[in-house]
């Protein structure tokens, strides 16, 4: 049995990740991925999305964790677009928070200092990364349940560690000593009251929206895109057994097809494993009851 340290591809996000799992929480996410994340391009730049023309889930191969920056996805390629109004509309409580919002490329600074009353900034910084980070946000939110989050827009900072497999011959499994690399990061979600989370998500509101449309979806909603999100993440199925993997290039995938074509969202819940995969739900869905009317 012969350790493999060669470096996996990311997956899945922050406290507001957590709104999604998100955990955070695919490719590019604090999960899976271990490689700094790239520079990020100029604020003037629209995020991409990787959703294909058509809207459906990308499964090609060659670019999972490739790196490439993807096109913008169109309007139609986000669950209740042109719809009259939200699928799930936010709490009353969110009309308390109305008023002025900074500039997005104002917008750090008041978001950090929102962020202080859910944990220390040395604390927050271990977990997110918090540069340009309403657009981060936006963007994870948007690809956690499609099949990449692209890495260079990934809202939580590289998990430490090696990736643990063991490798017999041509086979490859994931040895659950992995599962222990995301105990820290499941213990931050696991600390953040899922009030004051939600309160800091609904105070940037406005902000959050306004970023989402620009994305691409001029008639979207991201409130429901979170819960579409979280709700993706709820459904990943529990794996028994081995999970397998395979390296056709630099980067693990699954051996198993059916795993392989998941989402982003769920590949995270399995990779974080079944005990922690179970702690995050229950964030998940404490989450989830705070921002649904």
């Amino acid at each position: 049995m012969v350790t493999n340290r060669s470096r996996p591809a990311t997956a899945g996000p922050p406290w507001w990740l957590l709104l999604l799992a998100a955990a955070g929480i695919a490719a590019g996410l604090y999960l899976w991925q271990m490689e700094p994340v790239p520079r990020l391009p100029s604020r003037s730049a629209t995020p991409p999305s990787t959703a294909p023309a058509d809207g459906s889930a990308d499964a090609s191969a060659d670019r999972l964790g490739s790196g490439a920056e993807p096109a913008a996805a169109p309007a139609s390629a986000a669950p209740g677009e042109g719809e009259a109004g939200p699928k799930f509309p936010l709490p009353e409580s969110a009309s308390q928070y109305a008023g002025p919002m900074p500039a997005v490329e104002a917008s750090d600074s008041p978001i950090l200092d929102a962020l202080l009353a859910l944990a220390s900034r040395d604390r927050l910084a271990q977990f997110l990364n918090l540069q340009d980070y309403a657009r981060r946000f936006v963007v994870t939110v948007d690809n956690l349940p499609r099949q990449l989050v692209p890495a260079q827009w990934s809202a939580l900072r590289p998990v430490p560690g090696q990736l643990a497999v063991a490798a017999d011959h041509e086979r490859i499994t994931l040895q659950a000593e992995n599962f222990a690399r995301y105990d820290a990061f499941v213990s931050f979600a696991e600390s953040l009251d899922p009030k004051a989370a939600a309160r800091v998500y609904l105070r940037f509101y406005p902000l959050l929206q306004e970023q989402y449309r620009a994305l691409g979806y001029p008639h979207g909603h991201l409130n429901d895109r979170v819960v579409a999100a979280i709700d993706d993440m709820l459904t990943a199925p529990e794996v028994s057994g081995p999970i397998r993997l395979v390296q056709p290039r630099v980067q693990y995938r699954f051996d198993d097809p059916l795993l392989e074509s998941l989402s982003a969202g769920r590949k995270v819940m399995i990779r974080v494993g079944p005990e922690n995969a179970a702690r995050l739900k229950k964030v998940l869905r404490a989450l989830r009851a705070e921002i649904v009317r």
